[in-house]
């Protein structure tokens, strides 16, 4: 088993190291972000993230800037939803990691819940996809748990709720 903090070996060369390794098995990562990846020899064949599975998962891992990771060699995933050779895999992690900054900085907890506030009016106009995320707030979801529940690729619901947090209308309590 191969152990390690992301803060000291940073998500990228980790995931470099396992796809040029040829090895099979399940990375772990500990972090608000973190779920679980499945690797056959130099490709990704599943990632799981709480209730998300596959490029939606894989999208909330290409995120991670930290966070504790385990390699447990040759466990086997439970079900296939990737097929991504190295080169693809690794071309697709830079690409969903480099999209996250901006969002990171206005969304850095994701144990925390959204609310409105006082600025909030029912008479705010929205779009479809702006109501399915904006619905989820009431309820005091932690954000990791209203990305799960929108059906939209994660990052797709943060920057349709961007707007409205930095308005002032929304807020991460």
């Amino acid at each position: 088993m191969v152990r390690g903090d992301l803060a000291v070996f940073p998500f990228m060369p980790v995931m470099q190291m396992l796809l040029s390794s040829g090895r099979a098995g399940r990375l772990s990562v500990a972090h608000a972000r973190g779920g679980e990846l499945w690797f056959e020899p130099g490709e990704i064949v599943h990632a799981r993230v709480g209730a998300l599975s596959g490029d939606a998962a894989l999208q909330v891992l290409s995120s991670l800037d930290g966070g504790q990771f385990a390699f447990a060699p040759d466990v086997v995933p439970g079900e296939r939803t990737l097929a991504l050779r190295r080169d693809a895999a690794l071309r697709r992690l830079i690409e969903e990691g480099d999209a996250w900054g901006g969002l990171l900085r206005v969304f850095p907890d994701w144990n925390r819940p959204l609310r409105f506030t006082a600025r909030w009016t029912e008479a705010q106009p929205v779009t479809r996809p702006q109501y399915v995320a904006l619905s989820l707030i009431p309820e005091g979801l932690p954000l990791k748990t209203l990305l799960e529940r929108t059906g939209q690729p994660p990052r797709a619901t943060l920057e349709t709720l961007r707007p409205f947090v930095t308005a002032g209308l929304v807020e991460v309590g």
